[in-house]
């Protein structure tokens, strides 16, 4: 619950001189009416809102269709919902080395298989097949022609003539009879001019981008005390729900599966979103009880009225109706838009307080007490509700979505309050009030001190606005625990994965050009950044490349002659091996070569490896898009200057798109420039717009917008002054804060035109300590994102307030009686 902007009084007749106020006349019938009809929207909206679709995905805070664009591109690839999860033996809870492996790889069998028996879990790569040395070369031989580029055939050229023939043939004869000979016979038959270990040696290219090594399958560190297992979750790790599915699945299967002295951690979206899901609720638990204690002691000690209560909740009854209208806009919404947008409903309570203070302690009968009422309530309504039409343009969609159910709960909760609380609130015979002129105004020296002080602060903003920093970088609203570091850093030390990546995605509607794209990747990485890239373009070149291969392959051995395979036999046979011993390779070397099958690699043993670095338009979830493959390709960041020169190169190819953090942030730091300059500058433009039509006159219009300027430039004051940077949440705020600053100006300077202050200023004060304590005390939390919103708020309000109090009354200038309203000097009747 929260209050903070409108005000009280405004434009009523002043009464006969004599005259008894009206009493209030009770119409039951009316009241009922009344009644009935909010109960209608409320239940109609209740109905409606029932059926709305939450969606709790981090991604809707990023603004941008490019942002998000990526970042869905990456979902596709599943490496936002992909697991890296690190197993580690402690070596002293076994007598030697080799019992510390063999436990560690027991663990990873054992849990491995565990994750892969579950429907939370896709893609499991925990160990390669075992016999995968003795079946890849059987998968690959087919493929050699394709498979060995010009420069591999340039390497093998110089060996294929008779002394090199010669030489091979021997050193081929001598390792049949060494020690080795057994394991490695089938090898020399099937391929003595080692034709396949080119193409062996490419697929290092697979290989994710850590340190270490295969042994027996498993994927080990360096110092053989750690194993890795990949995981792509079926699940949305992104959404709190789908993370803590999959967590809770981990924890089960870790607990049931790892043997004594294994422990095990995790990297990736899974555990930010559970630690950032986790700290927000630990901040609201232990907050939103102490805000709603310190506000209702408020509330009761500055009123003395338990009234209170009602007035504070019936704003809220909007709340349905507006999710409802949220709903079938938007359809899916963010949770986050959800919750937030319904506590800025709340700013509609300011408007509930003026109204119950004018009734229950201001003179006169109902009706002309919202007669006075309903300028300065409309005026701030619709400058409250402009700026959150302003955000609606905002190129945040969870911002969207929360300025939607604002804007339509606060207009519907202004209306609830002004129909409903005259049926509750009793007006009382008293006295008419006067203005109040607090005593540090009430000489000429004080009144020119605030001003001089209130300029000063504006100054101070203005100066400092240049210099204020924005950040792209989503990592300061992330509030990641010591676990979730320290588990970080260890993956770190144990994989060497260091510095900066860049996502290279091919993307075609058929897997023939997504390969040709991809080797086009492939061809620019060699050239630009040598060997700190993984590719599956080796294994899997597109037609075009196979075609060139093929030509190239052709035009090699007939270069050796038709007599090649005689002198070949001959070299063998002075080299001791026995007539037809390699007759099965002559005949594939001199067969018609054919182009790969992609299906045979894809299905073959080396799908484990491929599968994370190619996606089918199957695999990439049910979200409407093109059907499109997808083949990735990492490249390790070590110069500044590598990122731009791939983003301009990517940028003429087709099929192509690069991804990176460092690409997004000065994204989102470029968009949220834009949003800062132009929502405010709109919403401050509509602002002054307003209480140019309304106010007219440049004291009152200046005074209106004192509060405004002062919120402003206390922010950015405070920005500056602890070097912070402003982010998404700043500008959500900062529009927040301005509608309701502009709102203070209203009722103050609306007040005084009628001299009347008892109501007004109590209301204001009511208010702006109502928003100071239901957002301010957000400042003590420990997320980085609902301390911005805290810190947002005590700056602005805090500021506000007192100008309001203050610098408006001075600046709207002295009052005169014009027979039946009193307006400031100057102003019109308007």
């Amino acid at each position: 619950m929260r209050c903070s902007a409108g005000a009280v009084t405004v434009s009523e007749p002043l009464a006969q001189p004599g005259a008894e106020p009206p009493l209030p006349t009770a119409r039951p019938g009316s009241a009922l009416l009344r009644w009935l009809v909010v109960l209608l929207i409320v239940l109609a909206g209740l109905f409606q809102a029932l059926q709305l679709q939450i969606n709790d995905d981090a991604l809707d805070l990023l603004p941008g269709e490019a942002v998000r664009g990526d970042l869905s591109l990456l979902q596709r690839l599943g490496l936002v919902d992909r697991l890296f999860i690190t197993l580690t033996v402690d070596p002293d809870y076994y007598p030697s080395a080799n019992e510390a492996r063999a436990a560690l790889q027991q663990g990873v069998e054992r849990a491995g298989g565990a994750m892969a028996a579950s429907e939370l879990l896709a893609e499991v790569v925990y160990r390669l097949p075992p016999d995968l040395v003795r079946k890849l070369p059987q998968a690959l031989e087919p493929y050699l022609p394709v498979l060995l580029d010009g420069q591999d055939l340039a390497a093998l050229a110089p060996k294929l003539d008779e002394a090199g023939l010669a030489r091979i043939m021997a050193d081929n004869f001598n390792l049949l009879n060494s020690p080795a000979g057994m394991v490695v016979k089938r090898q020399v038959q099937h391929d003595p001019l080692g034709l396949l270990p080119p193409v062996l040696q490419k697929l290092s290219r697979l290989q994710q981008e850590h340190d270490g090594a295969m042994v027996d399958g498993f994927f080990l560190s360096e110092d053989r005390l750690s194993a890795l297992i990949l995981a792509d979750s079926n699940r949305s790790l992104t959404d709190s729900r789908g993370a803590a599915e999959v967590d809770a699945l981990l924890r089960e299967v870790m607990a049931a599966n790892l043997p004594t002295g294994v422990d095990w951690g995790i990297i990736g979206s899974l555990p930010h979103t559970l630690a950032n899901y986790q700290a927000v609720q630990r901040d609201l638990r232990l907050l939103l009880p102490i805000a709603s204690g310190l506000l209702l002691t408020m509330l009761l000690v500055a009123l003395r009225d338990s009234r209170v209560l009602l007035v504070l909740a019936i704003p809220f009854l909007a709340a349905p109706a507006a999710i409802a209208v949220m709903g079938l806009i938007h359809g899916r919404v963010s949770a986050l838009a959800l919750g937030f947008g319904i506590v800025l409903i709340g700013i509609a309570v300011d408007f509930a307080v003026h109204i119950y203070l004018a009734l229950a302690r201001e003179e006169g009968g109902p009706r002309a007490l919202l007669r006075r009422l309903l300028r300065p309530v409309s005026l701030a309504t619709l400058t409250t509700a402009g700026v959150f039409v302003v955000l609606l343009f905002s190129q945040v969609p969870s911002h969207g979505q929360m300025a939607t159910l604002a804007l339509t709960g606060i207009l519907l909760a202004v209306l609830f309050s002004w129909l409903l609380l005259p049926t509750l609130i009793r007006p009382r015979r008293r006295p008419p009030a006067t203005w109040f002129t607090p005593p540090v105004l009430s000489s000429w020296g004080s009144r020119l001190l605030v001003l001089c002080l209130w300029a000063g602060l504006l100054v101070g903003g203005l100066l400092s606005w240049p210099d204020l920093q924005y950040t792209g970088d989503l990592r300061v609203l992330d509030a990641p625990d010591a676990r979730v570091l320290a588990d970080e850093e260890h993956f770190r030390d144990t994989w060497g994965r260091e510095g900066e990546q860049a996502f290279i995605v091919a993307a075609a509607a058929d897997l023939a050009q997504a390969r040709d794209y991809n080797d086009q990747v492939y061809r620019h990485l060699q050239q630009h950044h040598g060997s700190s890239f993984q590719s599956v373009a080796p294994l899997l070149p597109g037609p075009a490349v196979q075609r060139q291969r093929l030509a190239d392959w052709q035009a090699f051995w007939a270069a050796r002659g038709e007599d090649f395979p005689a002198r070949f036999r001959q070299a063998a046979a002075q080299a001791g091996f026995a007539p037809g011993a390699f007759d099965s390779f002559l005949a594939r070397l001199t067969a018609e070569p054919r182009l790969l099958d992609a299906e045979a690699i894809l299905t073959g043993p080396l799908r484990p490896m491929v599968s994370m670095m190619l996606r089918r338009p199957e695999e990439q979830g049910k979200d409407h898009r093109p059907a499109e493959f997808l083949l990735l390709t990492t490249a390790e960041l070590t110069d500044t200057d590598q990122l731009p020169e791939l983003l301009a190169w990517a940028d003429g190819q087709p099929g192509i798109t690069v991804l990176a953090n460092q690409k997004w942030r000065q994204q989102v730091e470029r968009l949220l420039r834009h949003d800062l300059a132009v929502l405010t500058s709109t919403a401050a433009l509509l602002l002054f717009l307003l209480t140019v039509i309304f106010f007219r006159r440049p004291r009152s219009v200046l005074a209106v917008l004192a509060p405004v300027l002062s919120a402003l430039a206390a922010m950015i004051l405070f920005s500056r002054l602890t070097g912070g940077e402003l982010n998404m949440m700043h500008l959500l705020m900062g529009i927040m804060v301005i509608g309701l600053s502009v709102d203070y100006g209203i009722f103050v300077v609306c007040a005084r035109g009628e001299r009347r202050s008892a109501t007004t200023l109590l209301a204001v004060s009511i208010c702006a300590a109502s928003s100071m304590i239901s957002f301010g005390v957000l400042a003590f939390a420990q997320h980085p994102a609902l301390h911005s919103l805290g810190i947002t708020v005590l700056c602005g309000i805090g500021a506000a307030w007192p100008t309001a109090l203050l610098v408006s009354p001075v600046l709207a200038g002295k009052v005169l009686t014009t027979g039946a309203a009193a307006v400031p000097t100057g102003e019109g009747q308007g």
